[in-house]
């Protein structure tokens, strides 16, 4: 009997760390929040994402101007420690839908509160962003 509950408790040991990261899903998806454009004046970035085991989907709120969605997710899995990723959207400006474009590079791959930085372009402005997962 000691032995059967021995080795129930390694085969838990085992397979708990095996199967725990698994439950995060994709690493993009997730509520991020943070900030975007120049350093004097920089908007609230927020940024949610899901995964439906294939695609990334989400919305995009860059600021004041209001909502806007994530159309094509491009990632570049050849760095173990980091991606390489780039966004293409649309945003509300003034009233008038405009693309976003954003290149940047997915850091903590396996820790739950991810970075996310580079460069945020919507419409005619340009400006870096920092996100951090929630």
């Amino acid at each position: 009997m000691r032995r059967r509950l021995l080795l129930l408790v390694a085969a838990l040991v085992i397979a708990v760390p095996a199967v725990a990261p698994a439950q995060f899903g994709h690493p993009l998806k997730g509520q991020w929040s943070g900030e975007w454009g120049p350093k004097n004046n920089p908007s609230r970035l927020l940024l949610d994402i899901e995964w439906d085991g294939k695609v990334l989907t989400g919305k995009i709120n860059p600021g004041a101007e209001g909502e806007g969605t994530l159309k094509k997710v491009t990632i570049d899995y050849s760095a173990v420690d980091s991606w390489k990723v780039q966004i293409e959207g649309e945003a509300n400006e003034g009233g008038k839908v405009v693309p976003v474009r954003v290149d940047g590079t997915l850091e903590n791959l396996g820790a739950y509160r991810k970075t996310f930085h580079g460069t945020w372009t919507q419409g005619a402005r340009k400006g870096e962003f920092s996100v951090t997962r929630n």
